[in-house]
Parts: structure tokens; C-alpha cells; sequence
């Protein structure tokens, strides 16, 4: 369970205890700006990450680290330490958050937390379950990116894109995900993200195994000179 703050936190930081204490755990839970925070020890060092496993949500702090590697034991996920970079495209980055050693021996935690890859890092989820045609990391994507951090049609034009660069021909699903894509503003708050990823998931189905676009040579324009035919 997430352990209640020290009295000595403050709002931008936390207090999360001295050296000894945390060495002696060697994970810790505390309670963050807007999610638990997993306080972990390796190698002499230590490491803040959002407590949650970002594939299904299991609590991190049962799973265990080892060399660097933070292990969840539900389905085997695997992140780093440093980074939060998962190993396992499935399984998604953890946001980790700064820790800092001050002069009271304590450690202190920053409860924001943030991805490595920063703002970008819902868009780069979205063209990796494109790519890959992966449901969760495309329904993912698409929640991450709403809030207002995309607008439906930005998505969609990404999703439109991608579908058009990587299938030699047009796919049912560019019409569907267009089609939802007009339909949105329509649409009542808690069915858009649905619309949108059915659209987006459809497009990735259609690209799944397919071949590449290719380029053509345009036709000739209707004034083109006629070739002159060979000598017998």
C-alpha cells in the first residue's frame, strides 16, 4: 500500500526517506501528484517510476529488479530503470520522475512524472501500434492523445497517412476511419474515442502483411506527340 506522506513533504517535492531506510527496502511506494510513485533501489542508486505497469495496470512494486531491469510479475514486462523504456513493445514506457539527494540524507522524490520521449510520446505509440497493428497500444495512443493534446483530425490524418504510405492501393479502412473521423463532433464524449479507434485499428488491420505503396509513372497527357513508329 502507498505509504501516507511525511510531514517534512512539500508540494513539489516528497520526502520519501533516509538512505538506510530506503536501502533496507529496497522498494518503496509513495503517493505522487497524480499516481503512486515506486521508489527503487539498485546498485547503489535510486529510481522513481510510476507505480502502475502501463500493459494492465499491476502494481509494480511486486514485481522486482535486477540489474537494472524492473520485472513485472503478472505478464513478464520488463522496463528500465533509468529510462522507463520498456523491453516488450506490448507492455508500453513507464513515466519515471526525478529523485534528488539533499543534505538532510534524505531522499526526495518529484511527484510529476514524465515519459522519455516527452509530448512526443503518444504520437510515437500511435505509429507503433499502426506499424504493428497492436489493439491495446493503438486504444492506448488514442486516449493519450485526446485531453486535448490532438485534435480528431490531426489523428486522423496521421492514422490516413500511414494507411495511404503503406498499402499499395486504397483500404476499406481509410473509408471507415474517414467516415468516423466526420462523425465525431457528433458524437457524444464518451463514444468518440471508440469511433476513432475502430477507425485507426481498421486501417492497421488493412496494412498488416500487405505490400508497400508504389510509385507509378503518370499517364501521358492527352496532347502528348505520338511515338513515332520504328523504320520496317
Amino acid at each position: 500500500m502507498p505509504e501516507p506522506r511525511d510531514k517534512h513533504s512539500t508540494d513539489e517535492w516528497i520526502r520519501v526517506g533516509t538512505l538506510d531506510e530506503l536501502k533496507a527496502r529496497g522498494m518503496t511506494v509513495v503517493h505522487g501528484g497524480s499516481c503512486p510513485l515506486l521508489v527503487a533501489h539498485d546498485r547503489g542508486k535510486f529510481f522513481a517510476l510510476d507505480n502502475r505497469c502501463p500493459h494492465l495496470g499491476f502494481p509494480l512494486h511486486r514485481g522486482s529488479v535486477e540489474d537494472g531491469i524492473l520485472t513485472c510479475h503478472w505478464h513478464h514486462a520488463r522496463f528500465d530503470l533509468v529510462s522507463g523504456g520498456t523491453f516488450d513493445l506490448w507492455a508500453d514506457d513507464v513515466p519515471t520522475a526525478p529523485v534528488e539527494l539533499r543534505d538532510d540524507g534524505a531522499l526526495w522524490v518529484c511527484p510529476r512524472t514524465r515519459y522519455a520521449d516527452g509530448d512526443a510520446h503518444w504520437r510515437n505509440r500511435l505509429r507503433e501500434g499502426l506499424q504493428h497493428d497492436i489493439g491495446l497500444v493503438l486504444a492506448k495512443a488514442v486516449l493519450g492523445l485526446g485531453g486535448g493534446r490532438m485534435d480528431h483530425r490531426a489523428l486522423v490524418r496521421d492514422a490516413a497517412l500511414f494507411g495511404v504510405r503503406n498499402r499499395d492501393g486504397w483500404g476499406i479502412g481509410l473509408t471507415i476511419a474517414t467516415a468516423l473521423g466526420n462523425l465525431v463532433p457528433a458524437l457524444p464524449e464518451e463514444e468518440r474515442y471508440l469511433a476513432l479507434f475502430h477507425g485507426l485499428r481498421r486501417i492497421a488491420s488493412d496494412c498488416d502483411g500487405a505490400p508497400r505503396r508504389r510509385d507509378r509513372e503518370p499517364l501521358a497527357g492527352c496532347g502528348a506527340r505520338p511515338v513515332p513508329s520504328a523504320p520496317c
